[in-house]
């Protein structure tokens, strides 16, 4: 009898310390490392969103089942722990390949086309899609598109506009001929299996055209490795309303005379 007296006094004893842990110890400093889509301030607000979220033991048995709440555009939060009172928030962001805009919003999705938010405004650096049909479409599932073709078109256009850090605001579809916008320059692409011979030649183009804000319009339907891109820049436009090719610059920003190769006059933009 007095065996279980003891035993049943750690246990008590056991429990006492616990539960002066959980209400007692409690996390005050919280930081976040990684992420760029989200601010500090959101990570944490989601992250520590529930009601007993600060105090330590619970949110450490949250972080080590992999309950940590995630917003949408975020794919994991691991949990660092400095000290009992102290955790490091490290962030993991999803792939955003871009948006179609439906009913006025901005839906966005994954690179494997699995639709993850509809914001009301467009993101900064995340492209919009235009000229595509696609049917329903449910939040956490894959768009379902009309032609998968196209929708695999848009992948690749998507990973190879990540992948050389291209500032692209629009990818516009006419059937299968693809155009992009970078901000006043649109650059017309055509129909093609692979684009990445052009993407490859046209990243260092339009960081240069976006730095010295030049406009004009750039034709790479034929496009093959090692050829000269050309800006071409708009003119006076006559009264007969059509346009003239005016003096260019090049991405220099100097002064070029008619070419002598036969190309059309207008920017040359050297990669």
């Amino acid at each position: 009898m007095k065996h279980i007296k003891i035993i049943i006094g750690v246990i008590l004893g056991i429990l006492l310390i616990v539960s002066g842990t959980f209400f007692f110890l409690k996390i005050t400093q919280v930081k976040v490392e990684g992420g760029d889509i989200y601010s500090d301030q959101q990570i944490i607000a989601s992250a520590m969103s529930d009601k007993y979220a600060y105090h330590t033991l619970y949110f450490l048995a949250k972080s080590k089942l992999g309950h940590v709440d995630c917003l949408p555009f975020v794919q994991e939060i691991d949990v660092e722990w400095n000290s009992p009172t102290g955790i490091v928030l490290h962030v993991y962001d999803k792939t955003i390949s871009g948006c179609v805009k439906y009913m006025g919003q901005y839906i966005y999705f994954d690179k494997d086309g699995v639709v993850l938010q509809s914001l009301t405004e467009p993101m900064d650096g995340v492209p919009v899609v235009t000229g595509i049909k696609f049917g329903k479409f449910t939040m956490n599932e894959a768009f379902e598109v009309k032609d998968d073709t196209l929708f695999e078109t848009i992948m690749n256009l998507s990973r190879l506009i990540r992948h050389y850090k291209v500032k692209v605001d629009q990818i516009k579809f006419d059937g299968r001929n693809v155009t992009l916008y970078s901000g006043k320059v649109e650059v017309y692409l055509g129909q093609k299996d692979f684009y990445d011979d052009d993407m490859a030649a046209l990243a260092s183009v339009l960081k240069k055209t976006r730095k010295k804000d030049l406009a004009g319009t750039i034709n790479m339907e034929n496009f093959t490795s090692g050829d000269r891109i050309i800006l071409k820049t708009a003119g006076d436009t006559p009264a007969d309303g059509t346009s003239d090719a005016s003096d260019s610059q090049d991405a220099d920003a100097q002064p070029t005379d008619q070419p002598d190769d036969g190309q059309t006059e207008g920017d040359s933009v050297e990669q």
